[in-house]
């Protein structure tokens, strides 16, 4: 195992990208209402938001691949050459940034004010956000630490 990629500015930001990643899944799929734990697909009223889930499902699962490869001793850069994962991030970050632009939306259509006021995914709705755009903002150093120093 390769420990040493931890250490590195790359290794850390994919690292919290995987944590990010999976705060956003499990605030984004996970409901609960009363006593009632479930996960949800498809929202009445809130149609993107299946969009939303698989934009970060997919992001997430990149983000372990690249995580778990490196960290296996299976240098990713080397495999597929710089300019490729270079191109890669910058489609997660295309995809990041529409899934936290809808979900953005969505908090103001969830308020008390909005079209569909719900006062369970509101919340949910605003913790959503908050890690897509801190995604959005790991995707965005990642790709110039790997432009400048990888």
């Amino acid at each position: 195992m390769n420990f040493e990629f931890m250490r590195t500015l790359h290794g850390f930001i994919n690292f919290i990208q995987v944590l990010f990643g999976f705060a956003a899944l499990f605030a984004c799929s996970f409901i609960w209402r009363d006593t009632d734990l479930y996960f949800q697909f498809i929202y009445k009223g809130y149609g993107w938001q299946s969009l939303i889930l698989a934009i970060l499902f997919f992001t997430w699962i990149f983000a372990v691949m690249i995580f778990l490869s490196n960290l296996f001793d299976k240098d990713v850069v080397g495999t597929i050459g710089k300019m490729k994962l270079l191109i890669l991030y910058v489609i997660c970050l295309a995809c990041l940034i529409i899934s936290a632009s809808l979900e953005s939306w969505y908090i103001s259509r969830a308020s008390t004010g909005g079209k569909h006021p719900d006062s369970v995914y509101h919340p949910r709705f605003i913790a959503v956000t908050i890690f897509n755009w801190l995604l959005v903002v790991s995707y965005i150093v990642l790709i110039l630490v790997t432009f400048f120093f990888v």
